[in-house]
């Protein structure tokens, strides 16, 4: 990587660049940012585990912060209707959708942190629930992420109703 010096202008210098981010520019070290979009390339380079970590910290957020914004910073009375507790719905979720674009780097990069362990455990997921591969099993996992949303989102619209 090749970057202008701050001192003098159309001089350049060599910088390399550990696979951590950190860089190294005559002797001193500094921490390079990523975007999102560079941390996610990363995940892929895990397969099935770097899309599972990222599914799964994904998730955890949704849940929790729709539980969050639900009962603590929009509670509402229950006996609402069906159509107002549809509506309720929605807006919270309009807002923890927007929430999560701004956890975005956090959660690709907690994602990139877990990848490894999460690749043991799917191993261990694969063998201990016998399932003919990784790919069934990270399916099977992906389906009890959506059915425990699914469950949570329409329980909670259905009780307030």
């Amino acid at each position: 990587m090749i970057m202008a010096d701050a001192g003098h202008v159309g001089d350049a210098e060599v910088v390399s660049v550990d696979p951590t981010g950190s860089e190294q520019c005559g002797g001193k070290q500094s921490i390079r940012s990523f975007s999102s979009k560079e941390l996610l390339q990363k995940l892929k380079r895990y397969g099935t585990a770097g899309v599972l970590s990222y599914g799964l910290l994904n998730t955890v957020y949704y849940l929790s912060t729709f539980l969050l914004v639900w009962f603590y910073f929009a509670p509402a009375p229950g006996r609402m209707g069906y159509a107002a507790a549809v509506d309720r719905f929605l807006k919270l979720m309009a807002m923890v959708w927007a929430g999560s674009q701004v956890t975005k780097i956090l959660r690709a990069g907690g994602a990139l942190a877990l990848a490894p362990f999460v690749d043991r455990g799917l191993s261990w997921f694969t063998v201990k629930f016998k399932f003919e591969s990784e790919t069934k099993a990270f399916a099977a996992i992906v389906g009890l992420c959506f059915g425990l949303a699914l469950l949570l989102f329409l329980g909670l619209t259905l009780l307030w109703a």
